[in-house]
């Protein structure tokens, strides 16, 4: 192998670490890891900003509500899947949504969350559903 070749080689692979390096030390700050980083406004309430990611980091693991685990048969890993079962959410109306019932504690749910979620979620979620639970 020419010089030439080994140091056009070098020279690639260098190029494209430095891109990586950039690219994935700019994902770190917006990544969201805890439930903690996501509050809910007191309008507009966004399924993509605030729900989502609320979901993601609270319900959306294996042996709850992932794709695969659908505990209670119920995924929540888009708002398809969200807004799916019947009765779940009742856009505009919280108290008769059962997904705001189950956030509040004042419906059953098996396995523990409320640790994870706080009252601006809690607030957060019925709010989304009184603003009509739209995608966006």
């Amino acid at each position: 192998m020419s010089t030439f070749s080994l140091n056009k080689r070098v020279f690639i692979a260098a190029l494209l670490t430095c891109c990586a390096a950039v690219f994935l030390g700019g994902c770190d700050d917006d990544l969201i890891d805890s439930p903690d980083q996501i509050v809910f406004p007191d309008t507009n309430v966004s399924y993509l900003r605030h729900v989502q990611p609320l979901f993601n980091v609270s319900c959306n693991f294996s042996g709850c509500h992932s794709l695969e685990s659908r505990a209670g048969d119920l995924a929540l890993t888009s708002h398809f899947d969200v807004t799916l079962k019947a009765g779940m959410v009742i856009p505009g109306e919280p108290d008769r949504s059962l997904l705001v019932q189950i956030i509040r504690g004042t419906s059953p749910h098996p396995a523990s969350f409320q640790a994870r979620v706080n009252q601006n979620h809690k607030d957060g979620i019925a709010q989304w559903v009184r603003e009509g639970a739209g995608p966006e």
